[in-house]
């Protein structure tokens, strides 16, 4: 048992340690807490009847809970106070109470979403693979060197791919409803990285500005707030109007965008999506709007449309963001390998054209 044990927590701890940013999870504890788990949630389950060789969780995810309660318990502490926590017999005996019956509930009693997808699927696995890939290129080139606008930018693309992994996960779930929801708010960014592209660093800088204006006016700096006053003038904003203010702290960066006539009335999405040369997507933009709104039409959406339509245009917002961040890379001196991502997106292509037709 003890050669099991030990070759579980190499397996594991690792892992954990660096998802919880370094955290130290002590080898000894989570071992006895391990030990004691798994005893415990065996016992629960003859209790209930219950077959445990039938209805077993894997040793590794009983770590994961572990170090999960263990971590919310103790991150305030210090170092010295941890310790003490783990040699308390108290708290080792609360640990174990409460975590066997989180996997007793949880693993036992838990009802899910019917999936079409789940994370074992080639059509998640590919879309991760490419994601993660995309994500590694931006990792391995943040350099504190860099020109603040081209981080501003990266830190978009960014956001854009965690999206489309959110995504994903959300499928992997049965929640494709939700996921088209988070799909509206990635073809909004990926209309604001375009537009970023296309103009100069002026147009990134007032972008960064009005990140500034987030803020409640009340709440900013003597010099920002007259820099929004002056901006809300300039724009005729009705400030007694919260859809006019609304609008002017989403899109007012817009303004920056040479040989435009910018007024009010042009602050807004639609707008944007023109500029970005997207406007061929806002009929699904519409649909997608629908599903962030609870009504009776959404309730009678079949699964595996919706199914189709997310992944769809995941698909194709995935293709416009990477052709435009491999060119963005480029222009600052990174050269991606153009083969790899090309077989990606063959390999993720040729598996929604076979697998959703199936489904259909």
């Amino acid at each position: 048992m003890e050669n099991i044990i030990g070759e579980i927590l190499d397996y594991s701890l690792p892992k954990l340690r660096a998802e919880y940013g370094g955290y130290t999870f002590p080898r000894s504890f989570v071992a006895d807490m391990l030990e004691r788990v798994l005893e415990r949630y065996r016992t629960r389950l003859l209790k209930n009847g219950i077959n445990p060789s039938l209805y077993g969780v894997p040793a590794p995810d009983v770590v994961k809970y572990i170090c999960g309660y263990h971590y919310a318990h103790t991150v305030h502490m210090s170092a010295e106070e941890r310790i003490a926590l783990t040699n308390n017999a108290q708290y080792r005996e609360t640990l174990v109470g409460s975590v066997t019956e989180s996997i007793f509930i949880l693993e036992n009693v838990k009802i899910s979403a019917v999936r079409i997808i789940n994370e074992y699927n080639p059509i998640y696995c590919r879309f991760n693979i490419l994601l993660d890939y995309m994500l590694n290129i931006g990792i391995k080139n943040h350099k504190r060197d860099k020109d603040h606008t081209v981080m501003a930018v990266m830190k978009l693309f960014e956001s854009a791919f965690l999206k489309l992994k959110g995504i994903m996960m959300l499928i992997a779930r049965g929640l494709e409803k939700e996921a088209v929801v988070v799909w509206r708010s990635l073809h909004e960014l990926e209309c604001v990285i375009a537009v970023l592209c296309k103009y100069d660093r002026s147009v990134v800088e007032e972008f960064e500005t009005f990140d500034r204006f987030s803020e409640k006016r009340d709440d900013m700096d003597e010099k920002t707030q007259a820099e929004y006053d002056e901006k809300i003038k300039k724009f005729g904003i009705n400030v007694k109007n919260n859809n006019e203010i609304d609008h002017f702290e989403n899109y007012g960066w817009l303004g920056a965008v040479p040989g435009l006539e910018m007024t009010k009335w042009n602050l807004n999405f639609r707008f944007l999506e023109d500029l970005a040369g997207l406007s061929e997507k806002y009929k699904e933009y519409q649909v997608a709007c629908d599903a962030s709104h609870m009504n009776a039409k959404i309730l009678k959406w079949n699964k595996q449309r919706v199914l189709d339509f997310v992944v769809k245009r995941c698909f194709n917002s995935n293709l416009f963001i990477i052709s435009n961040y491999t060119k963005f890379l480029e222009q600052n001196g990174v050269s991606p390998d153009h083969g790899i991502v090309s077989k990606m997106i063959g390999d993720l292509k040729y598996i929604i054209d076979v697998f959703l037709p199936a489904m259909g």
